[in-house]
């Protein structure tokens, strides 16, 4: 299945002004086995082929971000796999979300 997933990424501050944010709106497609969904093992090894995907396009995203770079990655993936497990809806791997939040 695939899903597509706008994702809010933060912009972070550089050393020499002080803190502020912006958002980067981006679209990705993610994949997934909704197969895989039915057993807490299996919604498991989903996550984590979700989160791959999402951490190297938030990394992508964020390639650019200097001082704040991993502060802004992180945030990028935690809204980001937010907003994929509540597109996908899957009772499974929303509690396997909540557990590794």
């Amino acid at each position: 299945m695939k899903r597509f997933i706008l994702a809010a990424a933060l912009a972070a501050a550089t050393l020499s002004a002080p803190a502020y944010a912006a958002s980067d709106d981006f679209k990705m497609e993610l994949t997934y086995s909704g197969k895989n969904l039915a057993t807490r093992a299996g919604a498991e090894l989903e996550y984590e082929h979700l989160r791959k995907q999402v951490a190297e396009r938030c990394e992508a995203e964020q390639a650019d971000i200097g001082f704040a770079g991993v502060y802004a990655q992180n945030y990028c993936v935690r809204k980001t796999m937010t907003r994929a497990v509540n597109s996908i809806g899957h009772p499974m791997l929303t509690e396997v979300h909540t557990d590794r939040r």
